[in-house]
């Protein structure tokens, strides 16, 4: 993009932002019709004069090729199709009156984007939600064999937030809204602090659910619902717990892999998280809560894809990034904030009890361009070898005995990764992630892409999300200890880019 656009367009964000509450929204809609979605909001025709080679641009996690983004929306698999749904501001680089941005992939890596799906309608903007596919016809709106698609969000309207609905014919390409967006569960009497419906079929009691977050004080109200149609529906029980924020998410999964042995996961924005039980209606646990990333508040809002294949729970959150100097503004970039790399969830038994293991989705090796494996080295050895490797795009993993040394460090592209062998932890920065030896042995992986650093320690027992900018011109790897190290395997991968090369794609 020319400087002069990328001018024009920080100007018309920051004046859209200096406006209060959502007065320019509301001018610009005065003329719709009840539910009729406002049309300045389709913007995505002029996103294809945008490519994704900027010196900033994620080259493995997903950004809008324009604009701002926040939580990912709505996202559930169909048909060969993993829909990413995204908070997304149509109309500028800072936060604004959102959409819902809309992209596809068949392999979680190769994302495409195509037109926004929900714009905003009746003085009001489309906040987070859920989207499902409707195998039992529950809507009455399928056509021939093709499921509907259902999403459902929070509508930002005053005096008090709702919950309304839309559903799709055409495997989410264009979306109606139910019951002309009017809502379908009203505000509850909280004003602006309840939203973010998470919807699911709950095959126990053959009925779907929808957890909301209520209050968002301490403690929070999370209220269950329950719908035979999709439209109608009734509260069937509530909790309260005092760690719990916006965006709740909820998904079942089975321990240490057996299928007739499952819990519940209940977590929130922040990844507070508990596990427990739920018969349809309530969900109890010990009420204790633990946390799912460690990094420095760069992981937020993460949400499951409903209707996974297969049984995978697959989650992806948005990096914040709270920095006092946004990154990819003072960088000048088209795009402001990404998305996390797609992970899959586990459920496993540990010395401390049931907890959630979170691991970098197998789709990542269609990115793979070299790969390099190497065993049982000492720190010579394996700076020998890495001194040969000079990867932009990374995927390492090592496993080491640290037995013999008080720290290990490693360095990637600049970024200094250490462990200390009496606290039993890696940090970086002013992130510390716990990881004891097992049977003697530790293990690390770590993704780099070009403004992120991701952790996952131990097979995903403990994960740091932060962003990070490695030296742009070293490529250089290394190991270092204080004493004799044993490292039984070294593994790194080297990425290409999932972006294509052209700037132009067609829209649909």
């Amino acid at each position: 993009m020319q400087r002069r656009s990328f001018l024009k367009q920080t100007a018309l964000s920051a004046a859209a932002l200096a406006l209060p509450g959502n007065e320019m929204f509301a001018a610009a809609k005065a003329d719709l019709a009840p539910g009729q979605m406002d049309p300045s909001h389709r913007t995505f025709a002029s996103y294809l004069d945008v490519g994704y080679d900027q010196s900033h641009r994620p080259q493995f996690h997903f950004t809008s090729r324009k604009n701002w983004l926040n939580d990912p929306n709505g996202l559930v698999y169909y048909d060969g199709e993993w829909h990413l749904f995204f908070q997304h501001y149509a109309l500028g680089l800072g936060s604004g009156t959102k959409t819902w941005g809309h992209a596809v992939s068949r392999d979680m890596v190769h994302w495409k984007q195509i037109p926004h799906a929900i714009l905003p309608y009746s003085n009001g903007a489309i906040w987070s939600g859920t989207a499902v596919i409707d195998h039992h016809n529950s809507l009455g709106r399928q056509i021939g064999d093709t499921k509907t698609m259902v999403a459902y969000f929070t509508k930002t309207h005053q005096p008090g937030f709702f919950q309304a609905a839309a559903y799709s014919t055409d495997k989410g390409r264009t979306f109606t809204l139910i019951n002309k967006g009017e809502a379908l569960v009203a505000n509850q009497g909280y004003s602006r602090g309840e939203r973010d419906p998470k919807v699911f079929w709950n095959k126990q009691n053959k009925k779907w659910v929808m957890v909301l977050i209520l209050g968002g004080g301490r403690p929070s109200t999370i209220r269950f619902f329950e719908s035979d149609n999709m439209v109608d529906w009734e509260i069937a029980g509530e909790i309260k717990r005092r760690w719990a924020a916006e965006c709740i998410d909820m998904f079942e999964l089975s321990v240490d892999g057996d299928k007739n042995n499952s819990k519940w996961v209940l977590a929130d924005a922040s990844y507070d998280y508990e596990v427990g039980n739920f018969d349809g209606k309530v969900f109890s646990s010990d009420e204790k809560n633990y946390q799912g990333d460690l990094g420095s508040r760069c992981f937020y809002a993460s949400q499951v894809f409903n209707n996974a294949p297969n049984g995978r729970v697959v989650q992806i959150g948005w990096m914040k990034d709270k920095s006092q100097e946004n990154v990819f503004l003072a960088n000048n970039m088209p795009f402001n904030q990404q998305l996390s790399f797609p992970c899959e969830l586990s459920l496993r038994t540990t010395a401390e009890g049931i907890r959630l293991f979170r691991w970098p989705v197998n789709e990542i090796a269609n990115l793979y361009a070299k790969s390099h494996k190497f065993k049982n080295l000492n720190i010579a050895s394996a700076n020998k070898a890495l001194a040969k490797i000079k990867p932009e795009l990374i995927d390492l993993s090592i496993e080491f005995e640290p037995g013999g040394t008080d720290t290990v460090e490693l360095s990637v592209r600049g970024l200094k990764i250490r462990y200390d062998n009496a606290s039993r932890q890696f940090t970086y920065t002013a992130t510390t992630i716990p990881a004891p030896a097992i049977d003697g042995k530790v293990k690390l992986r770590l993704l780099v892409d070009r403004t992120s650093l991701e952790l996952f320690a131990n097979d995903g027992a403990a994960v740091s999300t932060d962003y990070a900018i490695p030296a742009p011109q070293n490529h250089d790897l290394s190991i270092s200890a204080d004493g004799v190290l044993k490292i039984n395997l070294l593994v790194v991968n080297e990425l290409e880019s999932a972006w294509p090369n052209l700037v132009e794609s067609p829209i649909h």
